[in-house]
């Protein structure tokens, strides 16, 4: 009998034309896995970090990280159809992820690159190995967007953003599709031209007005919600920036001081353990400087979404969401993607192995 392995090898062509850049997609597939990890059904260990010096290199020298996960389902799959939501997953993947921030300037490349394994779950040999650039940029956005269903004022109508890169684009399509009711954006940039050509970009994809302003703290006045995707070096934000009720999404490491912190009523995190891990967010470091209390972590996100937690429970709250991105997202994104190109055709299958060397 013949012990052939192959898998399906998905470019990042492949991966937009099976639905990689259809946001609604994505956010579908980023709440699976926050009500997942709400449930405890995942596996995520700490993630390795190659860095060349402490973690302020991150955004100087680059860094490689690897995110290995499993996500189950199988126990939920009523509750997940009846919140709409994407079926079990039930398999396990990694998503290899180096960065190097001179890319783009450099080389003309993107700052961080990516590559996913997704394991067959029988045998554990590799059944896709796809593109993980797209669905990782996708997926951090997607997560801004569920935290902003859960944690902002329903009737939030002005958006602020912060860095209107890649990053700025998948945060603002995620954060109104989780806040339909958000009618103005207004982008700051330190670059004015990328924040033109966001504009000209979100403006055929989104029913919203783009105004483009000339400061950070323009951004953040008057805004009930709040995105921050920069590669600052220190941080800028100031606590009396945030309106009353204002929710802030920090998906960076250095644009929020911990004193920024002081001002909010409560802090939400992904996962506490892997931002203590990792021990780079803004949340970690206001707690171990003593800025904040722990008590102020209200918790994971995926205990708000099955309901283990409160979320915001008045329209005055500050809330500040930290995450530090977590490897069920990229899989539960990623397993979507290869559904469907499975299902459409899309993709090409490559050979392992014929005969395994040492069978």
């Amino acid at each position: 009998m013949s012990r052939k392995v192959e898998f399906v090898y998905l470019q990042q062509e492949d991966c937009i034309k099976a639905g990689g850049a259809d946001m609604s997609g994505t956010m579908k597939a980023t709440e699976r896995s926050f009500f997942l990890h709400g449930k405890k059904d995942f596996i995520l260990p700490g993630k390795p970090v190659i860095r060349w010096g402490g973690p302020e290199t991150e955004e100087t020298t680059g860094r490689i990280m690897s995110m290995p996960a499993y996500l189950g389902g199988e126990k939920y799959s009523k509750e997940l159809k009846e919140r709409g939501l994407i079926g079990p997953i039930n398999t396990s993947g990694i998503k290899y992820i180096p960065s190097k921030p001179h890319n783009p300037k450099k080389y003309n490349l993107p700052r961080a690159n990516a590559i996913i394994i997704i394991n067959d779950p029988e045998t554990l040999m590799p059944a896709c190995i796809m593109d993980g650039t797209l669905v990782s940029a996708m997926r951090t956005g997607g997560a801004s967007g569920v935290a902003a269903k859960y944690l902002a004022n329903p009737d939030s109508k002005v958006m602020g953003l912060v860095g209107a890169s890649v990053q700025g684009i998948t945060q603002t399509l995620a954060i109104k599709e989780g806040v339909p009711t958000l009618e103005v954006c207004k982008v700051f940039d330190i670059n004015r031209k990328t924040s033109e050509e966001f504009v000209e970009k979100m403006k055929k994809e989104l029913d919203m007005e783009f105004v483009i302003v000339d400061s950070a703290e323009k951004a953040f006045r008057d805004s009930d919600v709040i995105s921050t995707a920069t590669m600052a070096k220190k941080p800028y934000v100031k606590g009396k920036w945030y309106k009353e009720g204002a929710f802030h999404c920090e998906i960076s490491f250095w644009d929020t001081p911990p004193e920024a912190l002081k001002v909010m009523d409560f802090v939400v995190v992904d996962d506490w353990y892997q931002v203590n891990h990792h021990g780079v967010d803004v949340s970690c470091r206001a707690v171990k400087e003593g800025v904040i209390p722990e008590e102020k972590i209200r918790g994971n996100l995926g205990e708000i979404v099955v309901g283990n937690k409160p979320g915001r429970q008045d329209k005055k709250e500050k809330i500040f969401f930290n995450p530090i991105g977590l490897g069920i997202h990229d899989l539960s994104e990623a397993h979507r993607v290869f559904e469907n190109a499975v299902k459409m055709g899309i993709g090409r299958k490559l050979p392992l192995w014929e005969e395994p060397f040492l069978g």
